[in-house]
């Protein structure tokens, strides 16, 4: 594993993705317009979620305040999550094994773009429905009998969006493990090479 670090100390991580970034060559994309796709898929799987939640709570009126926060929230909390996490250990030689970048990418993706706007956007959803009833929700308590009717009403409400939930599941794990097997590939080619910054 230690053969993949370079012999001299590499640049701090903005220098090197800045270098990445300015290539002619287009080489350096995955850490481009590869991070801005996983942000802008983030915000178009918010989206989409958010969509569902609408339909299976009958949820015609706000829309525009229901949408934007959706397509927003999860494509800005992806970006550092993911420079944090995938960009940045493989680009120091922290993350050094092809199928490590490729899990982690595939997670975190599923984490931030795709579990993550589900959870922001019930809230969201049902406190409109409740304002308008449209559904009836059962109420919010901390006794055994109020969890286990939430935990009712939402397995009956969620038992179509099932399908469509296991589908932008495994896209969101194509999608990660791609871009970080191409952030990987791009790191051991162009950065892990003796004198790449010498050139």
């Amino acid at each position: 594993m230690d053969s993949l670090k370079p012999d001299k100390e590499l640049p701090n991580f903005e220098r090197i993705i800045l270098k990445l970034q300015k290539r002619k060559d287009g080489k350096g994309w995955p850490f481009n317009t590869g991070i801005l796709g996983i942000s802008i898929n983030a915000g178009l799987v918010g989206l989409v979620s958010n969509s569902y939640f609408r339909r299976m709570l009958k949820v015609r009126k706000l829309l525009v305040i229901t949408s934007l926060p959706m397509v927003v929230i999860p494509a800005i909390s992806i970006l550092p999550m993911w420079t944090m996490y995938v960009a940045k250990p493989i680009v120091e030689g922290d993350l050094s094994c092809d199928i490590c970048a490729q899990m982690r990418g595939a997670a975190l993706n599923v984490t931030f773009g795709l579990l993550y706007p589900c959870f922001v956007s019930i809230p969201l959803v049902a406190s409109i429905a409740l304002r308008y009833k449209t559904v009836d929700i059962p109420k919010v308590g901390f006794s055994k009998e109020l969890f286990l009717k939430q935990m009712k009403f939402w397995s009956e409400k969620s038992r179509f969006f099932k399908s469509q939930f296991i589908s932008l599941a495994f896209f969101q794990c194509v999608v990660g493990m791609y871009i970080a097997h191409k952030q990987y590939v791009v790191a051991q080619e162009l950065v892990h090479k003796p004198n790449i910054f010498g050139k």
